[in-house]
């Protein structure tokens, strides 16, 4: 249960996401830069070391949703997704990500969908796994949304979708401000179908914003609810300007 969103920004982007879990679930800790490979990353993480979101020192950025739609695994024998973007981290590009990729365990992980983007190449991605099987999508350089609900996943895919429409015209998409607002929305109310998603067993339990912009990916992930007060950290990771020989 998640909603990630993409808004080009001049040379880079913002990305915006929310976390949707069960309260029972616990919390994560903050962004910290760990090594990947060759390369430096930022990501916000579990206390197992997986994550859902993350950036790399070349600006090569990854989400990664629940895909419900999907039969599901039994729990029991299963590899976490959280293990999914911290060994793709050290990718430099798209296509080297997706080498990556084809080394995880994936076929003993639930079904995900990961959104891949690249600064430096100016692509966009969606790469969808279910039992092994890698099905991978590009899209425009344009703002862009995904969602998921173990909920009701093609009503919460049909209410967000419109929940975006109507923000786009009531205001120009063109800041972290436009998307921290939709992220905080509880259009049309309060509940499991709203961006920010709130149930009596789970809700939004934390908001993560990437802006890749210059020469620094700049990461703050808001703790707790995205429409609540709460702690919040920011972490900065400077850009390299060259990949290195080893991970070109």
């Amino acid at each position: 249960m998640c909603t990630v969103s993409f808004l080009p920004a001049g040379d880079g982007f913002h990305l915006a996401m929310n976390r949707d879990e069960q309260l029972s679930r616990r919390a994560a800790l903050p962004p910290r830069i760990a090594k990947c490979g060759a390369f430096r990353a930022l990501y916000p993480h579990e206390w197992s070391g997986g994550t859902w979101i993350g950036v790399n020192a070349v600006g090569l950025t990854f989400a990664l949703i629940n895909w419900y739609s999907e039969p599901q695994r039994l729990r029991a024998g299963t590899v976490s997704r959280g293990e999914v973007i911290p060994a793709l981290l050290g990718a430099a590009t798209v296509a080297d990500a997706e080498a990556h990729f084809g080394a995880l365990p994936v076929a003993s992980m639930n079904p995900f969908r990961l959104i891949v983007i690249s600064r430096r190449e100016r692509a966009l991605c969606e790469w969808k796994s279910s039992g092994g099987n890698l099905e991978g999508t590009s899209f425009s350089w344009e703002r862009r949304h995904w969602f998921s609900s173990g909920f009701d996943e093609a009503a919460a895919n049909r209410v967000r979708a419109l929940t975006c429409a109507r923000a786009s015209r009531l205001a120009p998409p063109a800041s972290p401000a436009w998307l921290r607002d939709l992220h905080r929305s509880h259009h049309p109310s309060k509940g499991a179908l709203s961006i920010c998603m709130h149930r009596i067993d789970a809700c939004t339990v934390s908001f993560t914003e990437l802006s890749v912009t210059g020469s620094s990916a700049t990461m703050s992930y808001h703790a707790g609810p995205a429409c609540e007060r709460g702690p919040r950290f920011v972490k900065a990771l400077r850009l390299s300007r060259q990949i290195p020989c080893a991970a070109a």
